[in-house]
């Protein structure tokens, strides 16, 4: 009957559906271990540096760091940066010689907290939001640390990379997508720092 026929037809679309999201799924997730592997040997930050950086910094602080995978590569020079990553300092999260501290949003391991001794960096620096008191700092800390579990979000890390080489590439093209919008769940590092302080009503643009 054709009720049989449509319910077969449904389920055979479901089905369908279903492979698409799980090889979507396989191939982002093979894509983002190819990113992550380093395209060359270099020294990280020395425990020295890592403790005289600790001595320094302040719970809200955003760190620029530059790695050495290829997704750090590809990032430099897409955005013809010296630097490739951004996270926060959020302070200790468990009593350790050596806690918890930063949180990102890991093209792998999506939106995470990592002691800042695991940061890929060869060199970082510190920029400190201005205006801010020690209330302010908390509710910055609080807002990013909500979003850890979130997944690393490719789309639009995509959309920013084509938006950059078609604006390099053609500088006349008008039309190109400045902005992109936020999404609760999925996050690139920067988005997930821009949201951070959106929520806590903190301008990050120059005046």
């Amino acid at each position: 009957t054709d009720a049989e026929v449509d319910a077969l037809m449904s389920k055979a679309l479901a089905a369908g559906a279903t492979l698409l999201k799980r090889a979507r799924a396989c191939w982002m997730s093979a894509l983002a271990l190819y990113l992550t592997k380093p395209v060359d040997e270099f020294s990280m930050l020395t425990t020295a540096d890592q403790q005289a950086l600790a001595t320094v910094l302040r719970r809200g602080d955003v760190l620029l760091s530059a790695g050495s995978t290829r997704c750090a590569e590809l990032v430099k020079r897409l955005t013809q940066s010296r630097w490739s990553h951004v996270s926060m300092y959020v302070g200790a999260l468990e009593d350790a010689s050596d806690p918890l501290c930063v949180v990102e949003a890991h093209i792998a391991g999506g939106v995470r907290a990592i002691r800042l001794s695991e940061l890929d960096a060869r060199r970082i620096c510190v920029l400190r939001p201005v205006g801010l008191d020690d209330t302010d700092r908390g509710r910055l800390v609080e807002s990013v640390l909500r979003y850890i579990g979130s997944e690393y979000d490719f789309a639009h890390a995509w959309l920013l990379a084509r938006s950059l080489l078609l604006r390099r590439w053609w500088a006349r093209l008008r039309s190109v997508p400045t902005t992109m919008g936020r999404s609760a769940t999925r996050f690139i590092c920067s988005g997930l720092i821009a949201q951070a302080f959106a929520l806590i009503g903190h301008s990050i643009l120059d005046r």
